[in-house]
């Protein structure tokens, strides 16, 4: 499919008083009937909030009424041809995956937990087991064993088929898994801002991976109330930092793309 193209020119201002607008050229591909692969251009390097900041208008006219949520991305470059002269220009790509849905349940805020000690420890056991046979069925190409661990939410971006492919496809892009590192868990008990009352659970991971040496990611289980043992993934984000993007990005600049990736600093 070819991807179509929109034009994007958007002034942001993050870290400064003023900003000069800064041009881009946004190429889409339709994955799915509900979900897109964006490709942001540009000749100045931008941060990943920056990107969608630059995307969020373009990504509403194409979800058509729905609700743009940003999942998965990645960062690429374009390296000179060789025997071609270097440009002095910065080339900037940003791959982004966008789903349109109804309903965003988003990551929870903390609140004060009537949960136990105990309740908290157990549940927190309970997203690293989960989260290892997730993660483990995917690594293993066990992908309606994965495909069953989604919460409603999920389920309905699209049928297993779709699922799998958009899988496939990116754990062909980041290579095979080399270690796993859950290195946050949080439970929140009724967050004040949760679409359904009940108990979730997040978990901060890390892997690298044999192509892409930095992925970083988040999922959320969640349990509605008076359940027990039933949770399901209702929440699933995660980037990498490809091999490239890592060779060209100077040490002093790490600490500062791995926050950006929200990977365990």
């Amino acid at each position: 499919m070819t991807p179509s193209r929109l034009a994007i020119a958007v002034s942001t201002c993050l870290f400064i008083s003023a900003s000069p607008a800064w041009a881009a050229d946004l190429a889409y591909k339709k994955l799915s009937g509900t979900s897109f692969e964006l490709v942001l251009s540009s000749d100045t390097s931008l941060t990943v909030d920056q990107a969608q900041a630059m995307m969020a208008e373009p990504a509403v006219k194409l979800c058509n009424g729905k609700i743009p949520e940003f999942g998965k991305y990645k960062f690429s470059s374009n390296d000179p041809v060789a025997g071609q002269p270097a440009s002095n220009k910065t080339s900037f790509n940003m791959v982004q995956i966008l789903s349109c849905v109804a309903d965003i349940p988003e990551r929870p805020k903390q609140a004060s937990s009537k949960l136990s000690e105990d309740d908290i420890a157990r549940f927190k056991i309970e997203g690293n087991k989960l989260s290892n046979a997730y993660m483990s069925a995917i690594d293993n190409g066990y992908y309606e064993v994965a495909y069953n661990m989604l919460g409603k939410s999920l389920k309905n971006l699209g049928p297993l088929e779709e699922w799998q492919t958009r899988t496939v496809a990116y754990q062909a892009q980041i290579g095979k898994q080399l270690s796993r590192e859950f290195w946050r868990i949080t439970v929140y008990d009724n967050p004040p801002n949760a679409y359904q009352a009940g108990t979730y659970v997040a978990v901060d991971y890390e892997t690298k991976q044999s192509i892409a040496p930095i992925t970083c990611g988040y999922l959320i289980w969640f349990q509605p109330a008076g359940t027990k043992n039933n949770f399901t993934l209702m929440r699933e984000e995660y980037g990498h930092i490809s091999d490239d993007i890592l060779k060209s990005t100077a040490a002093t600049d790490m600490g500062k793309l791995r926050k950006q990736m929200k990977c365990k600093t």
